[in-house]
């Protein structure tokens, strides 16, 4: 076997340049992927037809929304935004400020083109800050009119304006409730955590490329004949396909620890409170893809088939297997269904429980046993069918 090892070690700098390629790709689409989600704010769009001064209150406090970017716009460039999926509109219409000055039905429009979390944001949001404002107006009126009758000379218009911006100003500083919370120091951080999701979901998609087409050489060897002159070999048939399998494993095990310290050092990501349950999570991953590689070259006859199929398989696995998005945004109990049978599922379950989670060790015996198992399907499978396809 320690030939075989030998062998392929020397054949990895035929590889060399795959291995650069992934682990540059995995950087670089965590580094442009997780800013660009970190930094994403939602367009609304705020069409002002009123013009008045309670409109622009309203406008004023939504924008002391941080999450969201507020643009002014008129209807017809709302229009157009919302209708190709670029923005939502909030309508504030003709008549907002005699409405609300009278207490009739206040009316806001929402141009949209479906419902989503935004939508139903904003909508709550303009409707808190109308409401706030209809009450300010009613204890205004009614302090007016109280002032009025004990000193019937007063500016009743001045005493309403102060009476409503004195309230308003109020509210800033002084609420109904409060609200008091504690946070249990787990070292818990956010499940939204998009660098982080990135940071793993493309360390496990591409680091899977360079264990396959590692395995892959196998059929390197069947095609120039290599394979058949090891079979007659005094080597055994497991001394060659253990020491490819060995080379394959450390080729991926490398490139994994090498992302998880480019994500720790260059885009300081903090793995949580258990490496070594990360380190758990990624040797048996690697196990579990190493074996998947090893199948795949048993069903296929040539390198230019592996380059062809493997592709196809690991990028439609990686997207059921949450690599490319978080699995909690998913409904769909078919897709979910299927995402428990891959290993990109498991690896980044195990990883993110403890990267993001605050969990320790016992998060990662789980999905380390699943992949162990994953592997262990893949690696018999594979084996029968090298055998087969060379008896």
């Amino acid at each position: 076997m320690l030939s075989i090892i030998k062998l392929r070690l020397l054949r990895l700098k035929e590889d060399a340049m795959v291995f650069v390629v992934m682990t540059a790709m995995a950087l670089g689409f965590t580094a442009i992927f997780g800013a660009s989600f970190d930094s994403y704010k939602p367009t609304i769009l705020i069409v002002d037809q009123d013009g008045s001064y309670y409109s622009q209150y309203l406008i004023n406090e939504l924008r002391q929304n941080k999450g969201y970017n507020f643009k002014d716009a008129d209807l017809k460039t709302a229009s157009e935004e919302v209708e190709e999926g670029s923005a939502v509109a909030l309508v504030i219409r003709q008549g907002f400020q005699e409405s609300i000055e009278n207490g009739s039905d206040i009316s806001l429009g929402m141009m949209k083109i479906k419902d989503d979390t935004v939508t139903l944001t904003i909508q709550e949001l303009a409707s808190s800050i109308v409401l706030k404002m209809a009450g300010s107006i009613r204890t205004a009126d009614v302090t007016a009119d109280f002032i009025k009758e004990a000193k019937p000379g007063t500016d009743i218009q001045a005493v309403k304006t102060a009476a409503y911006e004195n309230v308003m100003d109020s509210w800033k500083y002084k609420t109904p409730m409060s609200v008091t919370s504690e946070a249990a120091n787990t070292g818990a951080r956010s499940d939204n955590n998009n660098l982080m999701h990135s940071m793993i979901g493309f360390t496990v998609f591409f680091s899977m490329y360079t264990m396959v087409f590692s395995i892959g050489t196998i059929l390197s060897d069947k095609q120039y004949k290599t394979w058949e002159r090891m079979l007659v070999s005094p080597l055994s048939r497991t001394s060659i396909l253990g020491g490819t399998m060995v080379v394959s494993y450390l080729t991926g095990a490398v490139q994994m620890g090498v992302l998880l310290l480019c994500g720790k050092y260059l885009l300081k990501i903090d793995w949580g409170n258990s490496m070594s349950g990360i380190l758990l999570v990624s040797a048996a991953f690697v196990f579990s893809v190493t074996s998947l590689g090893l199948m795949l070259s048993g069903f296929i006859k040539t390198q230019g088939q592996l380059g062809t199929l493997t592709p196809i398989v690991l990028t439609s696995t990686s997207m059921l297997g949450g690599c490319m998005w978080p699995l909690e945004i998913v409904t769909n109990k078919a897709l979910l269904f299927l995402a428990e049978l891959t290993p990109q599922k498991w690896a980044i379950q195990g990883i993110k429980s403890i990267a993001s989670g605050g969990m320790g060790f016992r998060a990662a015996i789980l999905p380390s046993a699943v992949l162990l198992v994953m592997g262990i399907i893949y690696f018999t499978i594979g084996v029968k069918f090298l055998n087969k396809n060379n008896a």
